[in-house]
């Protein structure tokens, strides 16, 4: 199918494609709270007369799977798996995914407008959740709509995905993936700039907590500060960071060598000014290299804790207790021999004219369950710049939202179907 042809039945669509993105911005679908945002794109896809399975993930199905991530939230939020085409959704042609479910606003202050505006201004949609990753599950949709409008009969079904608790753990593509659900080749909308990015590292959430004396802040000789025993840990982190990544090298990670980062997200200590801290409560991320173990990687991190403790005559007798918790994401890796690679360069290039980027991510998302435990090639590639993601005034360019839609029709078209 002529590039030509996808791109003029994109544009006659294109006021839909922007009225949905902006309907599921508007949708205030923090992880935990994804369910009416679901029912409405559900009866979007329905009314497309795509098959619809929307269940509400059992505990007793993914709670002993490897891969589950107990986020501490309820399992009542609607997941949705679409169907288009005749056969067997185990074994589909092409997996197309993206999570509904977003982080919270964070500083509404820091926000020029409502955070769940969906307002577009010059050019781009704005608001929390367009870039990660409304923009792509608009993208997509309409991929498909797009393909229908053009007389694409599936050989083997094409199946979307819009998926709950991404950004904790995975729950939603778990739950997919235990329901059965398998193809030849997986994309995840992603906010990847429309670059390609068949590596993920992988991250692992952890506390901290930091013991202290506490004593008067007159007195500061007589206790012992958490904060300041929290410096020498964070110091720590640092250099491990540093050393873990002198011998590093992966070729999808060439022009981004910090492939494993160790950051704070959250800490806490003190409860008055005038008083020492006697404890210092510090949540982070720690990351895992592409090809590293999950076990390997904590072990790494005690091990560094365990000397921070050993070296420091508090912290001897009174050692940082690490937990692991939340969030545990493997790293995930699709093989370079893959079709889907080869395929969806291929599509990208017919529509921009460009050669497609390929490189690695340094953070954990749902590529390593469908290449882990669905034996599913699974590719990131979406609109929207990841800077702009999880940030005050997110946004996503349109002109990407309508260059993904195109894009992903044609790798429908050469990958799950017969233009007729």
């Amino acid at each position: 199918m002529r590039a030509s042809l996808v791109k003029e039945c994109v544009h006659s669509f294109q006021r839909d494609l922007y009225e949905l993105a902006q309907e599921l911005v508007r949708f205030p679908s923090v992880t935990g709270e994804e369910t009416r945002a679901q029912q409405y794109l559900a009866k979007r896809w329905q009314d497309w007369g795509l098959g619809i399975d929307l269940w509400i993930p059992e505990a007793g199905d993914v709670a002993g799977h490897p891969a589950f991530c107990d986020d501490g939230l309820p399992f009542e939020r609607a997941n949705i798996v679409a169907q288009w085409g005749e056969g067997d959704p185990k074994r589909a042609a092409l997996i197309l995914n993206g999570h509904i479910d977003v982080v919270p606003v964070g500083d509404q202050s820091q926000w020029d407008d409502d955070p769940f505006s969906g307002r577009i201004h010059k050019e781009s949609l704005y608001g929390r959740g367009s870039c990660d990753m409304k923009g792509g599950l608009a993208a997509i949709s309409f991929a498909v709509r797009t393909a229908q409008e053009l007389g694409v009969t599936p050989e083997r079904p094409v199946l979307l995905q819009s998926v709950i608790g991404e950004e904790t753990g995975g729950l939603g593509t778990l739950a997919a993936i235990v329901r059965g659900y398998r193809a030849d080749a997986a994309v995840i909308a992603e906010p990847t700039s429309l670059t390609m990015s068949p590596v993920a590292s992988g991250a692992l959430s952890f506390r901290l907590r930091v013991p202290g004396r506490s004593t008067h802040g007159a007195l500061p000789g007589s206790g012992v500060s958490a904060i300041e025993k929290f410096w020498k840990v964070w110091k720590a982190l640092r250099e491990l960071e540093s050393n873990r990544h002198l011998g590093f090298r992966h070729p999808a990670f060439a022009d981004n060598p910090l492939a494993a980062p160790i950051s704070i997200g959250k800490l806490h200590a003190g409860e008055w000014p005038s008083t020492l801290p006697d404890e210092a409560i510090v949540e982070g991320r720690f990351g895992i290299f592409p090809g590293e173990e999950p076990l390997a990687a904590r072990r790494v991190l005690e091990d560094t804790l365990r000397g921070i403790s050993e070296n420091d005559e508090w912290l001897r007798n009174h050692p940082v207790q690490l937990e692991w918790f939340e969030g545990q994401f493997e790293p995930g890796e699709t093989d370079a021999s893959a079709p889907i690679l080869n395929q969806l360069a291929a599509a990208h290039r017919d529509i921009t004219e460009q050669k497609l980027i390929s490189r690695g991510v340094p953070y954990g998302c749902d590529l390593r369950l469908l290449t882990r435990y669905a034996n599913t090639p699974t590719v990131l590639y979406g609109p929207g710049n990841v800077l702009n993601a999880h940030a005050a005034n997110e946004h996503v360019s349109l002109d990407e939202i309508v260059t993904a839609t195109e894009v992903l029709t044609m790798l429908i078209v050469s990958t799950a179907g017969n233009d007729s």
